[in-house]
């Protein structure tokens, strides 16, 4: 069930974007400070994803669709290996590290499921948790023997400065793997209160924050992140706490952590104070932010691994007590290879696309007005729609107002003037105007719609999910086909 589940990729709004900054990233050879797609840009442009969208863009470039399920399915893999990695150290039967396995890989799925630079981050966090756990005397050690440093402190800050260095260039997410490092130093030096415990603790720190710094933008980096990075972005759907997210999705989200739970009571095993310590603050971090949801889940089936594996022997031992009263083995083993034949079958059909779907997408037939249209014009757009625009309609000297990127290259003024438009507050009939747009491209739901009808703006585009408005009178207003046959068809990355 989970191969199958994994399988299947979705498009992200922002995937248009990454693999259009990327492929020109590694045409030019260099990063841009100045956005060339945007007219309400002000700000210079601290791309901190540029290494996970010059990787996207060269799988793309080279292997299509194809290869991006690829590398999204070795991100997975990787976590899944690590995952198996870690319970194989404590002694998990198979049986047992394949729950463990797949409850994590189910789990953190929501950060996995599209091709983002936040897949890259869940990736990372694991690796900084097998690098730690090694390293502190009381973790099992991939050898098997308890107790034993498996990482001198000269290794261990090498490679976290080679992780940090990594993971700085590829995704803002290396704050929550840093946060996680110093409480994790801090607990190392309260548990052995020595001089060389902060010595080294501090030799670690310096060590990953040393990792940080090398990146096209140095300090800067620092600096964008303490002012973009918070606890509160309502207007971003991932960004919201979690207490906003959909019924369906909490409940899926507290399955691991209810497992681990039950596992507990059953095993009466509990956490140490560290292990203990760090899933909670990455709680509380789900809790403000929601898409901090698959650190918590990972951290979960990475400290709590021990109870985890033991709860699932002793459901492993129940389970062979049914078996030698009731089905024979040799039906479950012809169970299991259908099982299989089935998954294969069902997983390589999707391999070849990325699907286009979601509440979010706009239709088709608009983008291909908007292409078909004048070069060269000044395009108010949604913020969703914003990168699926700059992949569509660039080529045709088209530029947006708005799009996923955000303070990247907007001001707090432009992402606000946006949002009042958009809602209809203040004098947000104007906002065209003072942009010099020329049309704008909008969802037909949102209320400044109205508005723009009764300020003279001429529909010449309009449809059930969205509405384009034109300056000008010149231009042939169109109405979509109601039902099209090709708005029926399944939709496939790049679209329309």
């Amino acid at each position: 069930m989970v191969a199958v589940w994994i399988s299947h990729t979705g498009a992200d709004a922002d995937l248009w974007g990454h693999l259009r900054f990327g492929a020109d990233l590694l045409a030019s050879h260099s990063l841009s400070v100045a956005d060339r797609y945007s007219f309400t840009a002000d700000t210079a442009w601290i791309n901190h994803e540029w290494l996970s969208e010059a990787v996207l863009a060269a799988t793309y470039d080279n292997f299509g669709a194809f290869g991006l399920n690829l590398l999204k399915l070795s991100i997975i893999g990787g976590i899944a290996c690590l995952t198996w990695r870690t319970g194989k150290a404590c002694g998990g039967s198979t049986f047992a590290l394949s729950w463990l396995t797949a409850l994590v890989v189910a789990a953190s799925y929501t950060r996995t499921q599209v091709l983002r630079p936040q897949a890259f981050s869940v990736l990372f966090f694991v690796i900084l948790l097998v690098l730690l756990q090694e390293r502190h005397p009381n973790a099992v050690a991939a050898s098997g023997a308890s107790g034993e440093r498996r990482w001198s402190g000269g290794r261990l800050a090498i490679a976290l400065a080679t992780l940090f260095m990594v993971w700085a260039n590829a995704h803002g997410g290396w704050i929550v793997g840093f946060a996680t490092l110093a409480l994790w130093v801090a607990f190392d030096v309260f548990e052995q209160r020595s001089v060389r415990a902060f010595a080294l603790g501090s030799a670690l720190i310096v060590a990953a924050l040393a990792g940080t710094l090398v990146t096209p933008y140095g300090t800067k980096l620092w600096m964008f992140l303490h002012q973009t990075v918070g606890l509160s972005r309502d207007d971003i759907t991932d960004w919201t706490p979690f207490a906003k997210y959909p019924i369906g999705l909490i409940v899926f989200e507290l399955v691991l952590p209810v497992v681990a739970l039950l596992s507990m009571r059953m095993c009466r095993r509990w956490p140490s104070a560290r292990h203990a310590t760090v899933i909670g603050m990455l709680a509380f971090g789900m809790y403000r932010v929601g898409r901090v949801d698959a650190f918590m889940q990972v951290a979960i089936g990475m400290l709590l691994a021990p109870i985890l594996l033991d709860a699932f022997g002793r459901v492993e031992e129940r389970l062979r007590r049914y078996r030698r009263l009731g089905t024979p083995y040799v039906v479950h083993g012809l169970v299991a290879v259908a099982m299989v034949i089935v998954t294969a079958a069902v997983a390589v059909t999707r391999l070849g696309h990325i699907y286009i779907e979601g509440t979010w997408i706009p239709d088709r037939d608009a983008v291909r007005f908007l292409r078909a249209g004048s070069p060269n014009t000044r395009l108010l757009t949604w913020f969703s729609w914003g990168e699926y625009a700059i992949w569509h309609l660039s080529p045709r000297g088209i530029l947006v107002s708005m799009d996923g990127r955000r303070e990247t290259i907007y001001s707090d003024r432009v992402l606000a003037d946006h949002w009042a438009f958009y809602k209809n507050q203040g004098n947000a009939a104007a906002y065209p105007d003072a942009i010099k747009a020329d049309e704008i491209w909008l969802p037909k739901d949102l209320p400044i719609v109205a508005v723009l009808r009764d300020r003279g703006w001429h529909v010449v585009y309009e449809s059930d999910v969205s509405i384009v408005f034109s300056r000008s009178a010149q231009r042939s207003p169109i109405t979509p086909r109601a039902d099209p046959a090709s708005e029926r068809t399944p939709a496939f990355f790049p679209g329309p």
